[in-house]
């Protein structure tokens, strides 16, 4: 079976803040076909406008399973099986158990054999990925519409007739340590904060420890998946596909009929520190944010991050926004690299920044852009540009069908509801700057998270910081 693939994705919108890295892997490597554009100059005038495509949904009485469909007539259709079972649902002793599950997928199942689920995947030209992320682990089929029904078998396979084979499982472990080895420093740093402001739940990573390897075995997988992979935290979104044909597929799917839910999370804020032989230094300070139940507030959070700097929007361009103008009195541009940092959850998040620097100057900046954190100067252009930038990047999101069924599914599985791009948009014009300098001063009140690894010879403890 060809090696999986990391990915990365961003919910857009209420459920675009939603930042934290996610990891992803692929039963089959198949590129997706696209469909070519082909512009008729002459019938232009004649053309008009197509209606945008409605997003659909519904809760079937059967087996309590949330189903969404966008009918998009893309020539690719991608129907995805999401759990909420990500790693907050994980205990002390099985942490990690949500990454041998991404490992795991396209194993053999009760029916297919790992060769057969890839044979036939391949021959039909599709590609079957699975996605973790604290709150959720999802199973999608991308593949022509014209052979989607004979595919559909697999990935119901894949997502709900799970046997993890103990000589399998063991076959998979040298990928597991490549992967934990070639974690980069800003994840790491990310997962750390993880820890430090929540400790447990939203704290444990999306990364098994190394302790854990070769320690979950057939049983506690398949207790994870009899427990969590119910009807109740179960949907099925598609994009390319009618409603009633991904109904009628998930009506199907053989889920346990339990009721079970995550414990809420706790916000307890803290330090967590690796020291590491490094030419740089990677920190990330946060607070407590809004969540996903907070759907005013989370939209405000949103806005602040794009208004506050997240980067440069051009590749290889420089930074202008307020935070990295704030800070650059602390040290020379090329010395450090700075973002704002946002991370919505069902029921809580994180605010903060994360910067990589020089050791020599990464004390300074730590303490300059905490300062900036804690009363960040903003002006109504910079709010502006903040909901401008994210305005773009709900429409661009909704152009992208990978983007569009991932956003899908975590509206669908997190909120039980499907939001139309102009209905999301229509949420950030609501958003005022007094709103948003609102936010931002609640935010510089709070119970402050710290995580740095590599040279920390000038970085500075929590108390410092102020």
């Amino acid at each position: 079976m060809a090696p999986f693939r990391p990915s990365t994705s961003v919910w857009s919108a209420l459920l675009l803040l939603r930042k934290a890295r996610k990891m992803a892997c692929s039963a089959v490597r198949s590129p997706v076909l696209r469909n070519p554009t082909v512009r008729h100059y002459a019938a232009a005038a004649a053309t008009q406008c197509s209606s945008v495509a409605v997003p659909e949904l519904q809760v079937l009485s059967s087996n309590k399973v949330t189903v969404a469909a966008v009918d998009n007539n893309s020539p690719i259709a991608q129907v995805s099986v999401i759990f909420r079972a990500g790693s907050r649902n994980e205990t002390y002793n099985t942490q990690g158990i949500t990454h041998h599950l991404r490992i795991a997928a396209g194993l053999s199942t009760c029916r297919s054999t790992t060769f057969g689920i890839t044979r036939n995947i391949q021959q039909l030209g599709g590609n079957i990925i699975t996605t973790t992320d604290r709150e959720s682990i999802a199973y999608t089929l991308q593949i022509t519409r014209n052979n989607l029904d004979k595919a559909l078998t697999f990935l119901e396979d894949v997502a709900t007739q799970q046997v993890f084979k103990p000589w399998e499982l063991s076959d998979q472990l040298p990928r597991l340590r490549y992967e934990l080895s070639m974690i980069p420093e800003t994840t790491r740093v990310i997962e750390l904060l993880h820890k430090a402001a929540y400790r447990t739940g939203l704290g444990y990573s999306l990364y098994s420890p190394k302790r854990q390897l070769g320690k979950i075995n057939t049983e506690a997988l398949q207790h994870f998946v009899n427990t969590w992979f119910t009807g109740s935290n179960c949907a099925v979104v598609a994009t390319g596909v009618s409603l009633s044909d991904v109904s009628q597929f998930a009506s199907n799917l053989k889920v346990c009929s339990n009721d079970n839910a995550a414990e809420a999370a706790k916000y307890h804020g803290g330090e967590l520190r690796k020291e590491r032989s490094s030419e740089l230094t990677t920190v990330a300070v946060a607070v407590e944010a809004a969540g996903l139940n907070k759907e005013k507030d989370a939209v405000a959070c949103a806005v602040l991050q794009r208004a506050v700097g997240s980067g440069p929007r051009v590749k290889w361009g420089s930074n202008v926004s307020p935070l990295h103008r704030d800070v650059s009195s602390a040290a020379s541009a090329d010395q450090f690299a700075l973002s704002a940092f946002n991370a919505s959850y069902s029921d809580s998040g994180l605010f903060g920044f994360v910067l990589s620097s020089v050791p020599d100057v990464a004390g300074s900046v730590t303490k300059a852009a905490a300062a900036y954190l804690r009363s960040p100067k903003l002006s109504d252009a910079d709010i502006a540009r903040g909901k401008a930038t994210l305005k773009a990047e709900i429409l661009y999101a909704a152009d992208n069908e990978p983007a569009l069924l991932e956003n899908l599914g975590q509206q669908a599985i997190l909120k039980g509801r499907a939001y139309q791009p102009s209905a999301l948009v229509a949420e950030v014009d609501k958003v005022t700057a007094s709103e948003v300098k609102s936010i931002a001063g609640k935010l510089g009140s709070g119970k402050l998270s710290l995580a740095a690894i590599g040279d920390l010879s000038t970085v500075p403890y929590i108390d410092e910081l102020k």
